[in-house]
């Protein structure tokens, strides 16, 4: 006979101050509902944007450092062409860095190439460098997997099985060899 109306204490109102009061104090600790999926978006599409980035990194990887190995490999050609072993400037040359017009051209150029290096041990060990790299970037684009080095066998995976063969050079990147 008794209904839960007449229980004998009457349910808070949801406006109460207490309510509103408790409310505020949960939500300026941080660990609300709310503030969590606010929170976990923002890393989400941080997270997004960094795999994005690294991604494109990976696939322009040999434009940059072909840019870079170029200006080295004109430093070494040049060194080597004029007070090294021909031989080895001649590999450098023909390695993939430098096209054979550039290196007719460098074979006329007249300078002070000796301040490059420091002797001609210094010069060949770059020079090495420089052929082992282009031998790493045809190997990739070779599908030569064995021959990969783990990084190039995880460009190989993401890229060049997927299609998606990444480039070699950008000539816009590439210092001239006129200068």
């Amino acid at each position: 006979m008794s209904t839960s109306s007449s229980s004998g204490s009457p349910k808070p109102s949801p406006f109460s101050r207490d309510l509103i009061e408790k409310e505020i104090v949960h939500l300026k600790k941080g660990r609300s509902t709310r503030q969590a999926k606010e929170e976990q978006r923002g890393r989400m599409g941080g997270s997004v944007f960094l795999i994005v980035v690294l991604l494109f990194g990976l696939y322009a990887l040999d434009p940059i450092l072909f840019s870079y190995n170029r200006g080295e490999a004109i430093r070494v050609y040049l060194y080597l062409h004029n007070y090294g072993d021909d031989r080895q400037a001649e590999a450098v040359g023909a390695c993939g860095l430098l096209l054979p017009g550039e290196v007719r051209e460098l074979n006329k150029r007249q300078g002070a190439f000796q301040d490059y290096f420091n002797g001609t041990g210094a010069a060949e060990k770059q020079a090495a460098g420089l052929i082992h790299y282009m031998d790493g970037v045809r190997a990739l684009h070779e599908n030569r997997y064995d021959a990969l080095t783990p990084l190039n066998k995880l460009r190989y995976v993401l890229f060049v099985k997927t299609g998606l063969t990444p480039p070699i050079r950008w000539d816009f990147l590439n210092s001239s060899v006129s200068k």
